[in-house]
């Protein structure tokens, strides 16, 4: 099901959707109502307890669609729905649990007949039931942004230190003409995708503006990190395989996709636990094999 079907458009933002119509709503509303402007809105099979399908929300422009897909294979595949529908010059990614700032209207005019195939621009985070109170709780990437405006890193080490997928505009032609789509399963859909574009990007544009809000809450995926071998493997695997698109690329990356991951998992679950996980997934090794060696480091470290 889709609404006002989009006519040309220099951006598309495209918002997978999950379970919580009054943030996707919140979500929609900061979005600049602009004729150069397309809403995608994917819904993963929201369950109906939750969500008025008879009064799904809605963007007040006129170039929106939402589509209701009864699948459930998570975001990655929810975005993969919205960008084989996208018809704008930039595609611009948002969570629906998030929103975008005041200044992404003028961050639009700025940006909208840039070159570049790439461009960051920052954010702030909050909380969700609270969005006046700022928190650090995912503020890591607007430092390295800062750091790189700064002259304090260089190009090559900056594209492999922002593996997400929102506060960055992706020219759609460049996302097509390397095939680039997102990993259709339930966590780290957007790390390889992230570690593409970063790699294969001819250029790329930082901007200081803010024009994004990333919230914290209880019950989003990054809530309870790696708190299952399951979320773990695929964690992990996620993790290495951008790794591997990152050294293709000469990009300094070795280990920081998965160290998060690991280190999490040896504090919660400790040792044993951990290296029980490394013997059960020894069939596949580079998972075992990297839990493997952080628990040699682990060990070496103790003596």
């Amino acid at each position: 099901m889709n609404q006002t079907q989009s006519v040309f458009s220099r951006f598309s933002i495209i918002i997978p959707h999950k379970d919580i119509p009054d943030l996707l709503q919140r979500c929609l509303d900061s979005i600049p109502v602009r004729d150069d402007v397309e809403v995608i809105v994917v819904d993963d099979n929201s369950d109906p307890r939750k969500v008025d399908f008879e009064h799904f929300p809605k963007w007040s422009g006129e170039h929106y669609q939402y589509f209701l897909t009864k699948v459930g294979k998570g975001a990655g595949y929810a975005r993969n729905v919205g960008l084989d529908c996208a018809q704008g010059r930039w595609v611009v990614f948002a969570d629906a649990d998030d929103f975008f700032t005041k200044d992404f209207n003028d961050l639009l005019d700025e940006m909208v007949d840039s070159e570049e195939d790439l461009i960051f621009f920052d954010y702030i985070n909050v909380l969700s039931g609270d969005i006046t109170r700022q928190v650090e709780d995912r503020k890591w990437y607007s430092k390295f942004m800062a750091s790189y405006r700064n002259g304090e890193m260089d190009e090559t080490s900056f594209r492999s230190m922002v593996p997400v997928v929102w506060c960055r505009m992706v020219r759609r032609e460049f996302i097509e003409r390397n095939g680039i789509r997102f990993s259709e399963m339930r966590w780290s859909n957007d790390l390889f995708f992230a570690a593409q574009v970063g790699s294969k990007a001819k250029t790329i544009k930082v901007s200081d503006r803010i024009g994004y809000a990333v919230t914290s809450r209880e019950g989003s995926l990054t809530k309870d990190f790696c708190g299952t071998a399951e979320e773990l493997r695929v964690r992990l695997k996620e993790g290495l395989k951008s790794e591997n698109m990152y050294a293709q690329h000469q990009l300094p990356c070795k280990g920081r996709m998965t160290s998060a991951c690991l280190a999490v998992a040896y504090k919660k679950k400790g040792f044993l636990w951990c290296f029980g996980f490394a013997l059960i997934n020894i069939y596949d090794w580079p998972v075992a094999k990297v839990m493997l060696a952080f628990l040699a480091k682990k060990m070496l470290r103790k003596r």
